[in-house]
């Protein structure tokens, strides 16, 4: 089986036409976010990190199916697809390796069942009993977020692309990659990759994602607005992650650059940006490294305490006692 590289850099798709009934069944109904390829699992980890980083959201997974993500696919499937809900049509046949469904992490409480079995038991093992409970003002974190993410790890075959959406040309090309596949798959030539729907900011219900709170500010007992300390203007911590953002997608893509001029070209202009940086950044006395940190009041103390000078034992139980027990042996 000879397998050819996908394109390095992932390709954003709108999620248009096309429906997988098996999957809408299973997975529930799928949001309206746009769709990402990524030509290796590695790729779709670093956007995953990076879009929980860059949204302030956490995700966890509900759903995954056991061959998402191994290292050398086979195509043991025998249904040969063209697109499904969230994959459009380039042309390109694929199987269908795996697939994984990440959920808000204040979705939908799966163990729901089980808590409440167990809050049942608890009370009927208490029920001779009088102990005062702590109130609890919420049971669980899950408040039915619907925001989920989608991905499915596919292998499709370049060699086997057609032109346009006919149903005779879809017919035509399945059938010849079936022999192919019948008679030697080690010399069908196929592909990975995965094909990722992330969920726009305003699919998340129920919770606050931007800083709201989630229950009225009383203002009877604010203090006047001139004595109010103004806060910190955040424009310059958002332009700093947005620079954050583009530097990790820029070092993840330069990682599969094989253009030699190119990256010579590249370096120059990263060491022309890296001086300007360098101009740009501060070196006032009063800019100090995060390692540089003041000590601590415990250690402020033990300094006074080796200021003072320490006394020497004497007398009784001191070196004089020694000398002198020393003196009356026989």
């Amino acid at each position: 089986m000879r397998i050819r590289e996908a394109p390095e850099v992932a390709r954003r798709d709108t999620a248009t036409g096309g429906s997988d009934a098996s999957l809408a069944k299973s997975r529930g109904e799928m949001p309206n976010g746009c769709c990402q390829r990524f030509p290796s699992k590695g790729c779709f980890d670093r956007k995953f990190r990076g879009f929980e980083e860059d949204t302030m959201t956490k995700f966890v997974v509900w759903t995954k199916d056991k061959a998402f993500g191994v290292d050398d696919p086979k195509p043991i499937s025998k249904k040969i697809k063209w697109k499904l809900q969230y994959v459009p049509f380039d042309g390109i046949p694929f199987m269908v390796v795996g697939r994984r469904v990440y959920s808000c992490h204040q979705g939908v409480d799966k163990h729901k069942h089980e808590k409440l079995t167990r809050q049942l038991q608890l009370l009927d093992d208490h029920s001779d009993h009088c102990y005062e409970e702590r109130r609890r003002l919420q049971d669980s974190k899950k408040l039915d977020c619907p925001a989920r993410i989608y991905v499915v790890h596919l292998i499709r075959f370049p060699d086997y692309k057609i032109p346009d959406d006919i149903h005779k040309q879809r017919k035509e090309s399945a059938g010849r990659l079936r022999c192919a596949l019948t008679k030697n798959p080690s010399a069908v030539t196929l592909e990975e990759q995965y094909v990722a729907c992330f969920p726009r900011i305003e699919e998340h219900k129920n919770h606050p994602v931007v800083g709201e709170v989630r229950e009225p500010v009383d203002t009877s007992s604010t203090p006047p607005s001139d004595s109010i300390i103004p806060h910190k203007d955040t424009s310059k911590t958002k332009k700093r992650r947005r620079c954050e953002s583009l530097l990790r997608e820029i070092s993840d893509l330069t990682y599969h650059l094989q253009d030699e001029p190119f990256l010579e070209s590249l370096t120059v202009r990263l060491n022309d940006l890296l001086e300007d940086v360098r101009r740009h950044t501060p070196h006032d006395d009063d800019t100090r490294p995060l390692s540089d940190t003041p000590p601590s009041k415990k250690m402020r103390y033990l300094e006074t305490l080796s200021i003072i000078p320490k006394k020497h034992p004497s007398g009784k139980f001191g070196h004089c006692a020694e000398a002198m027990k020393a003196s009356f042996k026989p």
